[in-house]
């Protein structure tokens, strides 16, 4: 059964992966009306423009769509997304063609416009990202029907010198020769399924929309899959009937309803709701014999049952920490085990990098839900393992401080037991746009795995960029390339009364 729209009353998770930086985010699960609001964190929210015939809600694959065509178009107003902070972008629809055309599925101005994810003649695709250097202008390969017949999801990414565009989770086309800082404007019309400036509609889109995302980051090749796959999973409930299952709490409810609209009941909790769900139980329930259940040993007799009274460890993976894939199991092994292996089907591709993450299953199939056993797997160009160096930080972040200072503060976890850190050096760009590698801001010494944070000098105003380096016992830092900005506003700005109270 297909994954549905999330109804308008659930609210995005904002500390999920795959809602970090998203800027724009238009569902179309409004199913009726002239306006269309965004969900992302600028609340772009659109409008319907139109010469006579508006834009028509229709059935789509995940619930309500809109149907574009001559003259009809979503004015989102002329806001912003971040892209001048970040100067990257990425853009993911859902669409489906009624003619073989170039026109808008996401625009951003007719004109000088920074970004255009578009349609291409024979059914292909083509992203262009418009800068003040070198511009990216690449299409996809492959040819799908302009009748109406096929969904096809569309992902474009840009950061500098790394445009990609994806179709249905598959990279086809990329360049690395694009230069240069976004060209954004604060009168640039925003615009789905065309644009109208100037009293002029522009490259109105011929067909259906489903959904459109807008992110002020480059998203990775896994994120754009994992988008393919789960449209909504950065929301905080996604309904999907393949995922019902009947809570095991009962509620009596017992009461009077009079006239006059008035209502008295008693409502009693017999017994509550766990606090921890088993997915295997879940899954083995609806879907049978799972890959899942198969490798946790359960039983099926009468109802499935938990058989590992000693409980157990289970080996995941993924491309970042970030994007372990909790949901399939790798391997199995006794609790207390001191070697876990990865099943020999397993790939290890060279020039890659891997991350590993065991978990533990209580007597009752219970599963903890932690990071604290990870480890990182870094493979070169001949196939062998990377000499270890220590990983970088997690969730870098900044902020601005009392006294115009900024505050850093990030997480840290060794992943390569191998390498572990002596302390971190702190870099910034001085507000050349260049961060100094050679000099170092501040050095933090390393105590364990904790949350860290410096605060630097008093500054002037203007745009910085930090970045945070680990360095271990043999002087080795890693090549982290992570680079967090911020604008430092010196303005002292006067403090807004939220609450005030006085005697009358």
């Amino acid at each position: 059964m297909p994954l549905l729209k999330p109804i308008r009353a659930y609210q995005i998770n904002w500390s999920h992966p795959l809602a970090r930086g998203l800027a724009g985010c238009w569902l179309l699960n409004e199913a009726t009306g002239e306006k269309v609001a965004d969900c992302g964190l600028r609340r772009n929210n659109g409008s319907f423009h139109y010469n006579s015939t508006a834009p028509v809600w229709k059935p789509g694959k995940h619930g309500s769509c809109l149907e574009f065509g001559t003259e009809r178009c979503i004015d989102c107003g002329t806001g912003k997304f971040g892209w001048d902070l970040t100067n990257q972008v990425s853009v993911v629809a859902l669409v489906n063609q009624s003619a073989s055309q170039t026109n808008n599925i996401f625009a951003r101005s007719a004109y000088s416009r920074p970004v255009r994810l578009h349609a291409q003649a024979t059914g292909k695709s083509s992203w262009r990202v418009y800068t003040s250097g070198t511009d990216c202008v690449i299409m996809s390969t492959s040819q799908h029907a302009t009748d109406g017949s096929e969904w096809v999801h569309v992902a474009g990414t840009w950061r500098v010198g790394e445009g990609r565009l994806y179709v249905n989770g598959v990279l086809e086309a990329s360049e690395t020769s694009s230069t240069g800082t976004l060209n954004t404007i604060d009168n640039q019309f925003v615009g789905i399924g065309g644009t109208y400036e100037d009293s002029n509609y522009y490259n109105c889109w011929n067909g259906k929309i489903e959904y459109i995302f807008v992110y002020n980051r480059a998203l990775s090749a896994e994120e754009v899959n994992w988008l393919r796959r789960e449209p909504f999973a950065m929301f905080a409930g996604s309904i999907s009937p393949a995922s019902i299952h009947v809570p095991s709490a009962t509620v009596s409810l017992a009461g009077l309803v009079g006239a006059a609209s008035t209502a008295s009941a008693t409502l009693e909790t017999i017994c509550g709701l766990p606090r921890t769900e088993r997915c295997w139980l879940r899954g083995a329930l609806f879907n049978g014999m799972t890959a899942n259940a198969f490798k946790l040993g359960t039983i099926l007799s009468l109802g499935w049952f938990w058989a590992r009274v000693a409980g157990c460890s289970a080996l995941y993976r993924g491309s970042c920490m970030d994007l372990i894939d909790f949901a399939n199991i790798l391997t199995v092994a006794e609790r207390n085990a001191d070697v876990i292996s990865p099943p020999c089907f397993l790939s290890h591709h060279s020039n890659s990098t891997y991350f590993y993450v065991i978990r533990r299953f209580n007597h009752c199939g219970y599963q903890e839900n932690t990071l604290a056993a990870a480890t990182k797997v870094s493979i070169d160009a001949s196939g062998e393992l990377v000499k270890p160096q220590p990983n970088k930080v997690f969730a870098l972040r900044a902020e601005q401080a009392a006294g115009n200072r900024i505050r850093l503060t990030w997480f840290y976890c060794c992943l390569e037991q191998k390498s572990p850190p002596a302390c971190f050096n702190i870099y910034y760009d001085s507000r050349t746009g260049q961060i100094d590698y050679n000099n170092t801001l501040a050095k933090i010494i390393y105590q364990g795995r904790k949350f860290y944070s410096y605060q630097s000098d008093t500054l002037e105003a203007g745009k910085y960029l930090f970045a945070i380096r680990v360095e271990d016992a043999d002087a080795i830092e890693n090549s982290s390339s992570a680079q967090q900005s911020i604008q430092l506003d010196a303005a002292n700005l006067d403090p807004i009364d939220i609450v005030s109270a006085e005697r009358v």
